[in-house]
C-alpha cells in the first residue's frame, strides 16, 4: 500500500510551519525534513578557498576536514559564498514510497510452517543518535562508518567523513544530512514450525490431539538503517515524523510449546 499527501493551504498569509528540523509548507508533503546540503569534505586549502564558507572570520568558521555544505541561496535570493539559514532547504523525507507486508503457511503432511513479515520502502529518518556518535567529537566514540574521515591533505579520508573535532568548527552539528539515515526496512516479525503427533501414537496414550511447535517473535531485520529500529518516531506530533531518539529496539524472543487436548 502507499498513500501521499500534499499542503494546498496554510493560514492567511500561507506562512510555512517549522518543528524542530521539519516544515511544513505549500505545495509539499507535511512535516519533510529541512536543513543544509552536504557536499563532501574540504580536502585541502584550495577547496577551502573556493569556499562556500560557513561563518566566515569566526573562531567556528569552516576549516580544511571539515563538511561543505551546498550554497543555496542568500540574501539577494542567489548563491553568495557563505553557509547560512539562506541555505537551508528540503533535505529529504520520512514518507516511504510505499509498505507491505505477507503472511506465508505450508504445510506437508503433519508439518506445518509459518511466517509473517512486513516493512516499508524509500523513507528517510532524522537520526538524533548520531548527534553523539557522529558528531565528530574527538573524545566520543563513533560508529564504525565514519571510521574512514579525513587526516590530512594526504589522507583525506572517504571524502565526506570530516576530521575528528572536541569543539566542531563549520557548521557540522547544524541540522544536515549527514543526519539523515536510511529507513527502508524488512522485519521476519514471526515464524511458528509445528508438528501435530499422528493420531495413532496419540490414541495409545488416549489423547484426543497433541502439537509441539516452536515460535519465535523478531527473529529477523533486514535494513541499512544504523539505529535499533527504523519503524519508529520518537514523537506523535504529524508536524514533525520521522525523528530517531536512541529509541529502544524491539525484542526477540523464542517458545517451545505443547498443545494438547484430552
Amino acid at each position: 500500500s502507499t498513500y501521499r499527501n500534499k499542503v494546498v493551504r496554510l493560514g492567511p498569509q500561507g506562512d510555512p510551519i517549522y518543528v524542530g528540523n521539519n516544515v511544513t509548507r505549500i505545495g509539499q508533503p507535511i512535516g519533510m525534513f529541512m536543513g543544509l546540503l552536504t557536499d563532501g569534505v574540504f580536502k585541502n586549502k584550495a577547496e577551502l578557498d573556493a569556499g562556500p564558507i560557513f561563518n566566515p572570520g569566526a573562531a567556528d568558521r569552516s576549516r580544511v576536514g571539515d563538511v561543505r555544505f551546498k550554497d543555496i541561496s542568500g540574501p539577494a535570493g542567489k548563491p553568495d559564498g557563505i553557509i547560512n539559514n539562506f541555505d537551508r532547504t528540503i533535505m529529504g523525507s520520512p514518507y516511504p514510497e510505499f509498505y507491505y507486508g505477507i503472511t506465508n503457511r505450508v504445510t506437508y503432511g503433519n508439518i506445518m510452517l509459518s511466517a509473517t513479515l512486513q516493512g516499508s520502502q524509500g523513507s528517510q529518518i532524522y537520526n538524533l543518535s548520531r548527534d553523539g556518535g557522529y558528531s565528530g567529537r574527538a573524545r566520543v566514540r563513533g560508529y564504525a562508518f565514519s571510521n574512514n574521515y579525513w587526516k590530512s591533505e594526504q589522507e583525506p579520508g572517504d571524502g565526506v567523513t570530516p576530521r575528528p573535532n572536541d569543539n566542531p568548527t563549520g557548521g557540522f552539528r547544524l541540522p544536515n544530512q549527514k543526519y539523515l539515515d536510511n529507513g527502508s526496512y524488512l522485519r521476519i516479525n514471526n515464524i511458528t514450525l509445528s508438528y501435530n503427533i499422528p493420531e495413532k501414537l496419540i490414541q495409545r496414550i488416549k489423547l484426543g490431539g497433541l502439537r509441539v511447535y516452536a515460535n519465535a517473535t523478531n527473529p529477523f531485520l533486514f535494513t541499512k538503517n544504523t539505529a535499533f529500529n527504523p519503524d519508529v518516531s520518537m514523537n506523535d506530533n504529524p508536524l514533525s515524523p520521522g525523528i530517531e531518539s536512541n529509541d529502544y529496539p524491539l525484542p526477540k524472543g523464542i517458545v517451545f510449546g505443547l498443545n494438547v487436548k484430552f
